[in-house]
């Protein structure tokens, strides 16, 4: 089988391998990253992992318009995209955990899968108390999290089969079954389920775009989207002040730091397979250009850092550290 995940993405340089490494050791075959806009050096990264399935697609989007959505219909148009037997959509902080059998994604959808598409809730994880950004990896530097039923838990992403039965590709699920397959609802294979195979009668074909779950459908058993939304301190800083792609107005106030940094619980589930991760990882890294571009892209996004700060870049070492190894490699 052929899974797909898809991600847009703007100036996100720096933890573009790790994203890439960490569905790759999931099984998914084909992994489409959508840019638009772009300031920093993540476009020829993303170029720079080609060989290891990782389809980028240049799509800038006017102003005035739904940037996620314009981005995720070019997506859709894709061989990788149109062809594949399943699809994910998913940002560049959600990482899928699997905890049945290997951790792989045919794990948890397999060839005889009686269903067209499978919900699985979040795991909103805190800063953790880390101030500072520092490069690294964000599923191995985030441990802290909330109660599994918690309101964070009750958003959804969704990976379904037959993404060319749907209208379009949304960043939660797909949107509107169209009417010719409709008709088959509730036949063999046309349902909706969670992570643990329950059925999931609140999505309907027709019904409005399913963004989260009921609280007393959420589970983690047997798999979860971890969700580092806020990483650092420093990096939620870089956020304020700028409008989401998907909502289109500022979000990222103190009042939705405080919401969604949840710290509660240690969950260190996602390292469970870590030495699978570490192969996928280091072989991403010893691609020609890829370790020399990941650096690149920290020392853009400590300028950016910098910038937000109202300090100079050269004043941050961070910057220079990063511009060394970048010149090694």
């Amino acid at each position: 089988m052929r899974f797909a995940v898809v991600c847009s993405v703007r100036n996100e340089g720096p933890f573009l391998v790790e994203w890439v490494a960490w569905y790759r050791h999931l099984g998914f075959t084909d992994i489409v990253v959508v840019t638009n806009d772009c300031t920093d050096h993540s476009p020829e990264l993303l170029d720079a992992m080609a060989p290891a399935g990782v389809t980028h697609l240049r799509h800038d989007v006017p102003d005035g318009t739904n940037i996620c959505a314009r981005k995720l219909e070019a997506a859709k148009a894709l061989p990788q995209v149109s062809g594949a037997d399943w699809v994910l959509v998913c940002d560049v902080d959600e990482f899928l955990v699997i905890h049945r059998g290997a951790g792989r994604v045919t794990d948890l959808i397999p060839d005889d899968a009686g269903f067209l598409g499978m919900a699985i809730n979040w795991r909103v994880f805190g800063t953790g108390g880390r101030i500072a950004w520092e490069d690294g990896l964000v599923h191995r530097q985030f441990l802290r999290t909330s109660e599994s039923r918690d309101f964070p838990s009750t958003w959804i992403k969704t990976i379904h089969a037959q993404p060319g039965w749907f209208r379009r590709l949304g960043e939660h699920g797909p949107k509107r079954l169209l009417p010719r397959h409709a008709g088959r609802w509730g036949q063999d294979g046309m349902a909706w389920v969670n992570a643990d195979g329950d059925a999931l009668p609140e999505w309907t074909p027709d019904g409005d775009y399913m963004r989260r779950v009921p609280m007393a459908r959420v589970s983690h058993a047997t798999a979860q989207m971890n969700h580092y939304m806020i990483r650092s301190e420093e990096s939620f800083g870089l956020k304020k002040g700028t409008l989401s792609s998907v909502a289109g107005k500022d979000r990222y106030t103190d009042s939705f730091f405080d919401r969604y940094n949840r710290n509660e619980v240690f969950d260190d589930s996602a390292l469970r397979h870590a030495a699978a991760f570490d192969a996928a990882h280091a072989a991403l890294m010893a691609l020609p250009d890829v370790a020399r571009l990941h650096h690149l892209c920290c020392a853009d996004y400590v300028a950016r850092l910098a910038a937000k700060a109202g300090r100079l870049a050269g004043d941050d070492p961070r910057h220079a550290h990063h511009l060394a190894l970048a010149a090694q490699n």
